[in-house]
């Protein structure tokens, strides 16, 4: 590839003149390559390192220009994508060997990701080209590179809840960016939740080993079977706790599972689960939390009832509202 045609692209994306399609296979391509075989920087440290040197030398005039127009999450990635070209011909001979270069602008706006997306109340199972299974919640959206997937097997979870049955695969590690946070296996099978409502990201491992590693500030942890993470994103850190991993996936099987989960979050399942609306009518939810396990759910019936017996209240169904009340 062309040196200055790369850079170009980079600086295009920057200030934000790529199409949404184009922005979209640069995410994919920088997620690409740096799977845990061929990350090309060293530490944490070296990473920062990288990203400083380049916005002397690559971009010092963007900075001034993009202002709050430019994603900044986005302009990270790309920071530490484009420095590459500062470490000097190795970064060049990488793009070429392992064939996963950004592409030129052309086929930038000819290809495009697979997008899969459930409605609120729809469980779907998917399948992907390396024969990994993933089970999508309600109100869930992955993204991937379908024509390069066997070089990246890199998969993007933009909302909701997925498990995951990874095929395995020595030489190209299964890769799922989560918004701020990371996961990186060989095979196995775990959940990742991206909660909108909490706020948080939680992998939980039923088998196997995952690595799951905070984008903002380089935190790494290794989860093994039985154990969880959850990275809050106001917070900043992983907590890191036990889980059965009987009931990582219960939710795919038809059951329910609730460990000490506020009402938003409690609105969330719901929503994402049914497909309805839960709303308290004069209640102080704040002092709402739920821990409880159904291991098969016969309706939502079922499940309003024993909300409502924990807190001794009622509920009622108006349309697609369900409104809980004294």
């Amino acid at each position: 590839m062309n040196i200055e045609n790369f850079k170009r692209i980079i600086q295009d994306y920057l200030q934000g003149k790529l199409t949404e399609r184009e922005s979209e296979q640069v995410d994919s391509w920088y997620q690409s390559i740096t799977e845990e075989d061929i990350n090309p920087f060293h530490d944490e440290a070296h990473r920062h390192a990288v990203k400083d040197e380049l916005f002397k030398r690559l971009v010092p005039t963007l900075q001034a220009e993009r202002k709050s127009a430019v994603r900044i999450q986005r302009f990270r990635w790309l920071s530490a994508a484009a420095a590459i070209l500062l470490l000097g011909i190795s970064s060049l001979l990488f793009l070429q060997n392992h064939q996963q270069a950004l592409p030129s602008r052309k086929i930038l706006a000819e290809m495009q990701l697979t997008q899969t997306v459930t409605k609120a109340g729809e469980l779907r199972e998917i399948f992907l080209p390396d024969g990994t299974s993933v089970f999508l919640n309600g109100n869930t959206q992955i993204r991937y590179d379908k024509i390069n997937y066997g070089k990246s097997r890199a998969i993007f979870l933009d909302r909701g809840e997925a498990f995951f049955k990874v095929k395995r695969d020595t030489l190209h590690p299964f890769t799922i960016a989560s918004g701020a946070v990371s996961v990186t296996v060989l095979g196995t099978s775990f959940n990742v939740n991206r909660s909108q409502a909490s706020g948080q990201v939680t992998v939980e491992v039923k088998t196997g080993r995952v690595k799951v590693f905070a984008e903002e500030n380089g935190e790494q942890r290794i989860l093994t079977r039985g154990k969880a993470a959850r990275y809050s994103l106001a917070k900043k850190y992983f907590e890191i706790f036990d889980q059965n991993p009987n009931t990582v996936n219960l939710w795919t099987q038809g059951g329910m599972l609730l460990n000490n989960v506020g009402f938003n979050a409690l609105k969330e399942i719901i929503y994402n689960r049914y497909g309805v609306v839960l709303i308290a009518d004069n209640l102080d939810t704040d002092k709402f939390n739920y821990s409880l396990m159904i291991p098969q759910v016969e309706s939502l019936d079922q499940v309003l009832t024993m909300i409502c017996t924990i807190h001794q209240i009622k509920f009622r169904r108006e349309k697609n509202e369900i409104i809980l009340h004294k």
